[in-house]
């Protein structure tokens, strides 16, 4: 299992290194890092959430964007992400932590001086699936760690959201920010049905 498990994550990191990669190439491409913090929870299907309480989700990762057009982008990257839920049992307070390899790809549409707006600045929207391999999962209680891996599905699958502003910086280089919000569509568990990761974050990301 832990040699499939490193399969798979070198054939995502390979996947989006390729892809950086070529893109790269091309003049119309830009490339970044991004992170984020906001709060993650589990809910039922197309739900934003219930029955829990959220946890702090942090996002770090790299990022590439490829302008087909000028209102028009692709942007993809791999980004570690941590998701889970928080609870109480019997008056004892639990927290699930699950940490993600995350491979998005998003359709960015974007306005700018047609807008309105002063040039270089853009705002923008960004929707797409994204793909993550789960890298661990731990249940917290009283700050006493046990291992999830078995009851959890190694892989999640959903559609991510992001609506945000664009500023230039240093001539050629852009600061995105952005509010992002997740919807899982596979279930978490091997024992709980019908729960599914949510996350809203706030993220800052620069392109060069």
């Amino acid at each position: 299992m832990n040699f499939l498990r490193r399969s798979l994550i070198m054939i995502m990191v390979t996947g989006a290194l390729s892809l950086g990669t070529t893109l790269i190439a091309n003049a119309q491409m830009s490339y970044g890092v991004k992170v984020a913090a906001g709060a993650a929870c589990q809910s039922d299907l197309l739900r934003i959430a219930d029955n829990c309480d959220a946890v702090f989700s942090p996002t770090f990762g790299l990022v590439g964007k490829y302008q087909f057009t000028d209102g028009f982008a692709l942007k993809s990257g791999l980004e570690y992400q941590l998701k889970g839920r928080s609870y109480t049992e019997e008056n004892i307070d639990m927290s699930e932590k699950l940490q993600y390899l995350s491979l998005p790809v998003k359709a960015e549409f974007s306005a700018g001086e047609k807008a309105g707006l002063k040039k270089g600045q853009r705002v923008y929207f960004a929707v797409g699936p994204y793909l993550s391999y789960l890298l661990d999962a731990e249940l917290e209680i009283d700050d006493v760690y046990s291992d999830l891996g078995n009851d959890t599905k190694n892989f999640d699958a959903g559609l991510g959201f992001e609506l945000g502003m664009e500023f230039p910086v240093f001539n050629q280089k852009a600061l995105q920010i952005g509010l992002n919000y997740d919807m899982g569509f596979v279930e978490v568990y091997k024992s709980a049905p019908d729960l599914h990761n949510k996350m809203a974050s706030i993220s800052l990301g620069f392109l060069f």
